[in-house]
């Protein structure tokens, strides 16, 4: 069974706060009255590498907040151009889109099943030896050739309903495979969205691995400085220079979890491995000041039924079985046909001193018939009562897979609006907890450069900070995410949101 909407971006807030890899990104926020900055991600492409660069910060200057978004280079994809090129591309829109042309087909053939069927056909014979000479009666030497024509015409006056429950049946599955091909679509969006933000995510834990180590070799050149004034002890830059070689061994290992990251969205789009992909967020205001987008789960769950994909797909299916078992049920009363054909040939036999002419025979061997037949079914083992049950069990089970899919749609709406008010406020307090830190950890820099504490204190002091920043960020990229999903469940798919 395809995994739920909401699994998948469960799924991805997972490996989120596992931590994979990032894109360039800015996204002008506004944020709750009692946050005193503004939140901003901003983006470079290397070219060389193959890498981008995000950084978070905060800003006191507005300016660049109302100017809009950062000037993006010219060929970059945006999540929307990535949604759309790899809808174009996948292979599963291929199968589906095939699947879709084949019942188009069904429906043809089920609606020319109210026409009668007509057949022409000929035959040519040739024979020779003994045989009895029709007009003596005496076996006699000869050699005949014999030609024959035929056209008839066969039409249902009553089957059953047969012919009309099959166009109904053939219109339903094209209507579930319009709605299949659109589930489809969204899945193949909301991957690539989780790829999107897990590239966002693990460039800005590179990004802050990269500005911890340029941090952490300030504080080593300062260190160094003060060691030959005899301020600070040779042990103290040995333990900074291990510190830093630890700072840079994480940043690599961040630069090879982002590789892998951008891999994984290549895949995703079926985007050619060897091209290089440099990607863009545009992103509208997070909107966290009065959760715009929150919504009530019980409306937006009631509301779903009617437009969400997966729920009219259950509700064709149930469609479908129902006509299924009344065309069964109809198998058992009588059928009744018309039928009508005419025929008529032509003989030369060697024997004959004289054969009427070919037109003569055509025109003097002409018949005609016309007739309506009945087929009463009386006894074929069963097959059609087995044949009844079977479909009332494939309704049945129909039923129970529409009421179950229901309910689990409907929890996962509930649990998607629940998660993403819980991202919100998690981002809120993570941002708060950044603030703090940033003038604890200022102030714990200027107390080492007195002396007034140890490294090991300073190095603890500045983890912290980038675990508050990686929570932020993550916390950040979770909310868009959900976000996401929710206004899917509020009926705007993934390719029609900013």
């Amino acid at each position: 069974m395809r995994h739920t909407f909401y699994n998948k971006a469960l799924a991805a807030t997972l490996i989120l706060t596992a931590g994979l890899a990032a894109g360039p990104f800015k996204a002008d926020a506004q944020w709750r009255t009692d946050i005193p900055a503004d939140f901003s991600l901003t983006g470079t492409y290397s070219g060389d590498t193959g890498t981008r660069t995000l950084s978070a910060a905060y800003t006191a200057n507005s300016e660049q907040d109302n100017n809009g978004l950062a000037e993006q280079p010219a060929e970059t994809w945006t999540l929307h151009d990535c949604m759309r090129y790899a809808v174009a591309n996948s292979p599963k829109m291929r199968v589906q889109q095939a699947t879709n042309d084949d019942r188009r087909i069904d429906r043809r053939e089920a609606a020319f099943g109210f026409l009668p069927t007509i057949s022409a056909g000929t035959s040519g014979s040739l024979s020779f030896g003994r045989g009895i000479d029709p007009e003596t009666n005496v076996y006699t030497n000869t050699t005949t050739f014999s030609n024959s024509y035929s056209l008839s015409a066969e039409m249902d006056i009553f089957n059953g309903f047969s012919a009309v429950n099959s166009l109904r049946i053939a219109k339903t599955a094209l209507l579930l495979g319009i709605e299949e091909e659109q589930v489809t679509k969204d899945d193949i969006c909301l991957e690539v969205i989780q790829a999107y933000y897990n590239v966002l995510y693990n460039q800005g834990m590179a990004d802050l691995a990269r500005e911890q180590l340029e941090e952490t070799r300030r504080t080593l050149e300062q260190a160094r400085i003060q060691c030959e004034l005899g301020l600070k002890s040779s042990a103290d830059v040995l333990q900074i220079e291990s510190d830093l070689a630890s700072k840079d061994f994480n940043l690599t290992k961040m630069e090879n979890t982002l590789e892998q990251a951008v891999l994984t969205l290549k895949s995703v789009m079926y985007y050619p491995l060897d091209d290089d992909l440099e990607i863009s967020v545009i992103e509208p205001s997070v909107l966290f000041s009065q959760f715009s987008y929150e919504g009530n789960a019980d409306s937006i769950a009631s509301a779903a039924r009617s437009f969400l994909p997966e729920f009219k797909a259950e509700e064709y299916k149930v469609r479908n079985a129902e006509l299924e078992l009344k065309t069964a049920r109809w198998s058992l009363v009588p059928y009744i046909y018309a039928q009508g054909g005419y025929s008529t040939g032509y003989v030369y036999d060697r024997s004959y001193a004289v054969n009427d002419p070919f037109w003569n025979q055509m025109n003097d061997k002409q018949g005609q018939y016309v007739g309506i037949g009945i087929s009463i079914p009386i006894f074929n083992g069963l097959y059609k009562y087995n044949n009844i049950a079977r479909k009332r069990n494939a309704l049945a089970t129909a039923e129970a897979n529409r009421d179950i899919k229901f309910q689990e749609v409907e929890v996962e709406i509930r649990k998607a609006v629940q998660d993403m008010r819980g991202a919100a406020k998690e981002f809120v307090s993570a941002d708060k907890k950044v603030s703090a830190l940033s003038l604890s950890h200022q102030a714990n820099t200027r107390k080492y450069e007195e002396g007034l504490m140890t490294v090991i204190e300073l190095q603890t002091s500045s983890n912290d900070l980038l675990e508050a920043k990686a929570q932020r960020l993550n916390c950040g990229l979770q909310y868009l995410l959900k976000e996401r999903v929710v206004m899917y469940y509020k009926g705007i798919t993934y390719l029609d949101q900013e």
